[in-house]
C-alpha cells in the first residue's frame, strides 16, 4: 500500500509540473505581449499590496521588489489575455461607428457612411487607431533630442534652436526613412516652456510625437490627450512613476537638508541657498531655483540623506545647475525612454538619442545602451555633472564606455556631420 501511494504521490507531482509548464508555454508568444501582459497582471492583481513590509531606515530601496514598469492595457481585461482575435476587434470598431450613426441620424447629423469593401473597414479602423493612439506606435525609428544648452538663467540657448532645426530637416531629406521616423524632446523645462521653446524655432509642436519633460517627470504626446487645446501628460506613466511619492513631507525635509551643513541649522543665520519654483513645479516635479551654488549639496550626498529617513526620490541639477528638480524614484528621462519600449512597443535599438558632452545630472543614465546614442561636442558650455557626486566616489568611466558601436561623437553640427554620424550608427544595427 505504502508502493501505491507513493506512485500516486509522483503521478500527481508530474501531471501539476505538466499542468504549469503547459500554462506557461500558452501564454508564449511576442516578448513584449508577455511583458505587457505580465505588467498588465501585476497592476490589477498586485499581491505584494496585500504583505506589509517592514520600513528601514537604513535602507530605504529593501521594500522595492519590483522596479519595472506598471502599465493600464488599453481595451477591455479580455482582450488584453488573448481573448479576442483581429476579426473581433474589428467588429467592435464597426458596432462603434453604427452606433455613432445612429446618434448623428436622430439629431440630424451627417451621416457616416457604412463600410462596403475590406479596405475601407481597414481604413476606418486606421483612422480609430490614429485618432486614439499617439504616432509612436507606427514608428519605427525614433529620433529623441536630449541637448542641455541653457544659459546662465536656465533659459535655453539660442543655439539650440538652430540645431534641432539641423536635426529636423536631416532626417527628412531622406524619403525613405522620414516615413518611419519620430521625433521625441527629452527635457528638463516643463511643459508650457518647452511649447514657448519651439515657437520660437517656429517648429510645429505636433511635429513631434513625444514631449518627456520636467527631467522626465512627464511623458506628452501632441495630438492626442487634450483638453482645450491643452496638453494633458500620459496617464499610464504618471500611475507608473507615483510609487511612494509625496509632496508636502518632501518639501520640509529638502528645506532642512539643504539648510543644514554638518549637524548645525543655518536657516535663521544665513540665507537659503534655494528657492521654490512653482512656475517650473508639477505633480510629480519640484522644481527650485539655485541662489547660492556654493552651499548647495551634492546629488550623492542628497540622495543618502534622504535614503536614511526612509525617503525615496531622485534629486538632480539642471539647466547648467541653475534649477534642482526632485522627482519620484522611478521617473527620469532614461526611464521614460523604457517606458515609451514597452507602451508603444518602440525597438530600442531603433532609439538615437542625441545629447552634448556634458549636461544634467542625469545625463549620463542616457548615455549607454542598446541604443544609438550621438555626442555633440563643444555644444553645452556649463553642464550640471559637477553637483552629481563628491570625492571618493565612482566616475563617469565606472559606468560609461570608452568606445562604443552604439555611440558616435561629431565636433562640428553641421547637416552633413549629423547625417554621416546616423549613417554610421545605423550600420551597428537597427534601421
Amino acid at each position: 500500500m505504502a508502493e501505491v501511494k507513493s506512485e500516486e504521490c509522483c503521478m500527481e507531482n508530474k501531471q501539476s509540473i505538466a499542468v504549469s509548464c503547459s500554462s506557461v508555454s500558452e501564454g508564449s508568444g511576442s516578448a513584449i505581449h508577455n511583458i505587457s501582459h505580465e505588467l498588465f497582471n501585476r497592476q490589477t492583481n498586485t499581491p505584494e499590496d496585500d504583505v506589509a513590509v517592514e520600513e528601514s531606515f537604513n535602507d530605504s530601496l529593501k521594500d522595492v521588489q519590483d522596479m519595472s514598469l506598471r502599465l493600464s492595457i488599453d481595451g477591455d481585461l479580455a482582450a488584453a489575455s488573448g481573448g479576442l482575435d483581429m476579426q473581433d476587434q474589428v467588429k467592435r470598431v464597426l458596432n462603434k461607428i453604427r452606433k455613432s450613426d445612429s446618434g448623428q441620424n436622430q439629431d440630424g447629423g451627417n451621416k457616416i457612411r457604412k463600410p462596403d469593401s475590406g479596405s475601407n473597414v481597414e481604413n476606418m479602423l486606421l483612422d480609430n487607431v490614429t485618432n486614439k493612439y499617439p504616432l509612436l506606435r507606427r514608428r519605427r525609428r525614433l529620433i529623441v533630442i536630449a541637448l542641455d544648452i541653457h544659459d546662465n538663467n536656465g533659459a535655453p540657448d539660442k543655439k539650440m534652436i538652430q540645431i534641432v532645426q539641423r536635426i529636423i530637416k536631416v532626417v527628412q531629406l531622406d524619403p525613405q526613412t522620414a516615413r518611419v521616423s519620430g521625433f521625441a524632446l527629452s527635457t528638463a523645462m516643463p511643459m508650457l516652456e518647452t511649447i514657448e521653446f519651439l515657437a520660437s524655432c517656429k517648429i510645429p509642436v505636433n511635429e513631434f510625437d513625444a514631449l518627456i519633460c520636467s527631467s522626465g517627470s512627464e511623458v506628452y504626446y501632441p495630438g492626442i490627450h487634450t483638453e482645450k487645446g491643452k496638453l494633458l501628460p500620459d496617464p499610464d506613466y504618471e500611475v507608473d512613476i507615483d510609487y511612494r511619492w509625496g509632496c508636502e513631507g518632501l518639501k520640509k525635509t529638502i528645506w532642512k537638508l539643504m539648510n543644514t551643513s554638518e549637524g548645525e541649522d543655518n536657516s535663521k543665520t544665513s540665507s537659503s541657498p534655494i528657492e521654490e519654483d512653482p512656475k517650473s513645479s508639477n505633480v510629480h516635479c519640484i522644481s527650485y531655483k539655485i541662489k547660492d551654488l556654493s552651499k548647495a549639496k551634492k546629488v550623492d550626498d542628497l540622495r543618502q540623506k534622504l535614503r536614511m529617513r526612509g525617503l525615496r526620490y531622485h534629486p538632480m541639477y539642471c539647466k547648467g545647475s541653475s534649477r534642482m528638480h526632485v522627482i519620484p524614484l522611478l521617473a527620469s528621462r532614461a526611464q521614460a525612454l523604457r517606458y515609451l519600449f514597452v507602451r508603444w512597443r518602440l525597438n530600442v535599438a531603433n532609439m538615437y538619442v542625441i545629447l552634448g558632452e556634458t549636461g544634467d545630472t542625469d545625463y549620463e543614465e542616457m548615455i549607454s545602451g542598446t541604443h544609438k546614442t550621438i555626442i555633440m561636442k563643444v555644444v553645452v558650455s556649463k553642464g550640471s555633472e559637477e553637483m552629481l557626486r563628491g570625492p571618493g566616489s565612482y566616475q563617469r568611466n565606472d559606468i560609461v564606455p570608452n568606445e562604443s558601436p552604439f555611440i558616435a561623437c561629431i565636433s562640428e553640427t553641421t547637416e552633413e556631420k549629423i547625417a554621416n554620424a546616423l549613417k554610421q550608427l545605423s550600420k551597428s544595427g537597427g534601421i
